[in-house]
C-alpha cells in the first residue's frame, strides 16, 4: 500500500541536491565532462551552460527520481540502508537498460552510453544511501 506520510521528504530533498551536485561534477572537466563533450562533438566554447528552465526541469527530474525511490522504499516495509540501496541500483539499472535502447537506434557511441548510465547508476546508488540512512 502506498502511504505518502511514510516518505522521508527531507531525505528526498537531500538526495535531489546530491543528484544535482553529482551531475554538475560528472559532466564537468573534474570528472567526465571533457570525454562527454568529445563524444557528443562539442567544444568548450560551444557550451552555454543551459537556460534557467533547463536547470529547473533537471531539478524536477532529480526530485521525481528521489521521490519514487523513497516511495518504493516505503512499500517494502521498514526503511533500511540495504533495501534502499538495492532499490536505487535496480532503478538505475532499469533506467540504464532503457537508455541503451535509445542509444542503439540513435547510433550513439559506447563511450557516451557508459558516461550517461554511469551517472544514473551512481546517482541512484547515492540517493538510495541517503534515503536508507535517513
Amino acid at each position: 500500500m502506498i502511504d505518502l506520510t511514510e516518505v522521508n521528504y527531507l531525505a528526498v530533498l537531500a538526495a535531489t541536491v546530491v543528484t544535482m551536485v553529482l551531475g554538475f561534477l560528472w559532466y564537468s572537466p573534474v570528472l567526465f565532462g571533457n570525454a562527454w563533450m568529445k563524444q557528443v562533438g562539442l567544444k568548450r566554447e560551444d557550451m552555454s551552460g543551459g537556460s534557467p528552465l533547463t536547470y529547473i526541469l533537471t531539478a524536477l527530474t532529480a526530485l521525481s527520481g528521489a521521490f519514487i525511490l523513497a516511495l518504493l522504499q516505503t512499500m517494502v516495509g521498514e526503511p533500511d540502508l540495504l533495501s534502499a540501496v538495492v532499490i536505487g541500483l535496480l532503478i538505475g539499472i532499469s533506467v540504464s537498460v532503457k537508455i541503451g535502447m535509445n542509444f542503439l537506434f540513435e547510433n550513439k557511441t559506447l563511450g557516451l552510453y557508459l558516461i550517461t548510465i554511469g551517472y544514473h547508476l551512481t546517482s541512484y546508488f547515492l540517493a538510495g544511501l541517503i534515503i536508507g540512512a535517513m
